[in-house]
């Protein structure tokens, strides 16, 4: 690859296919090989760094909100807008805000307006979508996606008509699998994806590409793979990818991510793709990564109020008995004072009273795991 230091991105103007449209070949069973780009293996460290020190970041319940907020609205904004939902980034917030706060109502929506919710739904829906996969489970996420959106397509199910990929200007870039082919060729790919031999990155940016490539739905495919794409990178390890405004490195230009999706199907090439991702996810991550450094409330603790509040991160609800237990040195009115304080600060919440008392990590989006009807519906 040709590597341009001075920005630290790859030059991918010379990965073009020798000619549009190109046709999806047909890859059954599934079985892609790449090399590596020794820069690639830098990117990807440099990730899982930023994915554990994102980990590592206690934010305040408000600031948190707030950054997730900005992250989902810019996903989403970018994710339906090369697809022709023309609602501007500050609306897309502005009911990403009220979502979160759970005071949008939903019956008042429109079609574009659905679709950002259906999209929202997808981003808090934590246990719906376990690996591992099968075709059932793109499926869902399609019917989920354009559920009441007024786009005319058969909501998972695979089409029956063949269907070429075109950019916003209707230029063909490709034609897609044959419907006869697509079931056969799903199946292969989830096949893949349950004993893929490489890392998450690359696992994630091949299974969305070849998802792509099959295009198995009439409408909604570009939608539906970068969201099975966010939820599979998140299932392999990279949890705080949806902390990133990935979605506007990877769409912005356009050109750079139809012309690479067209080339690797052209070539079989998968490395300048699957650079791609990874280039479009460091940048996102290293944004990511600044934002929340900014808040980040734990440099400011003492060590006995970290060790606190990183417990209660990762154990769930706590009592004051378990938290003295954490911090054997101090006595319990010691505790109860740091307890207090960490919820001051907005980093943790008290419920019940005297002996019935108990914390838990301030997490604003919680209940919509636990409470939305949404949620419960076709798990998996």
């Amino acid at each position: 690859m040709i590597m341009n230091y001075d920005n630290n991105q790859t030059d991918y103007s010379a990965y073009r296919p020798k000619g549009y449209p190109v046709r999806h070949k047909e890859k059954i069973p599934f079985n892609p090989t790449l090399k590596i780009n020794p820069k690639y293996r830098e990117i990807v460290h440099q990730i899982r760094e930023m994915d554990n020190a994102l980990d590592e970041m206690v934010l305040s319940g408000d600031d948190y909100l707030g950054l997730v907020v900005d992250a989902y609205s810019s996903n989403i904004h970018w994710s339906v807008k090369i697809e022709g939902n023309n609602l501007p980034f500050e609306e897309v917030k502005k009911m990403t805000a009220l979502f979160t706060a759970k005071k949008y109502n939903e019956e008042t929506a429109s079609g574009p307006t659905q679709e950002i919710l259906n999209h929202l739904y997808s981003y808090v829906m934590r246990n719906r979508f376990k690996l591992p996969w099968t075709a059932d489970t793109a499926m869902d996420v399609h019917s989920m996606l354009l559920e009441k959106t007024g786009i005319d397509c058969p909501l998972g199910q695979f089409r029956k008509e063949q269907v070429s990929i075109a950019g916003s200007d209707g230029f063909e870039y490709f034609i897609a699998c044959p419907p006869k082919n697509i079931e056969n060729e799903m199946a292969s790919l989830m096949d893949w994806l349950r004993d893929s031999p490489y890392d998450e990155i690359v696992t994630s940016a091949l299974f969305f590409h070849e998802f792509e490539s099959i295009h198995p739905f009439q409408d909604g495919n570009g939608r539906t793979g970068r969201t099975l794409f966010q939820i599979l990178l998140q299932e392999l390890g990279f949890k705080n990818s949806k902390l990133c405004k990935f979605e506007q490195k990877l769409l912005d230009p356009p050109e750079t991510y139809y012309t690479l999706l067209a080339y690797t199907d052209a070539t079989a090439d998968y490395g300048p793709f699957a650079t791609y991702i990874a280039e479009s996810l460091l940048s996102a991550y290293e944004e990511a990564y600044s934002a929340f450094e900014e808040k980040n409330l734990i440099k400011d603790l003492d060590e006995s109020s970290k060790t606190i509040i990183k417990k209660a991160k990762k154990n769930g609800r706590f009592t004051v008995s378990d938290a003295c237990n954490w911090v054997p040195a101090l006595g319990e009115q010691t505790i109860r004072s740091k307890l207090n304080n960490l919820i001051n600060l907005d980093l943790l919440e008290k419920n019940g009273k005297t002996r019935s008392t108990s914390f838990m990590f301030r997490d604003p989006l919680r209940d919509f795991a636990e409470e939305s009807p949404k949620s419960s519906e076709n798990s998996l």
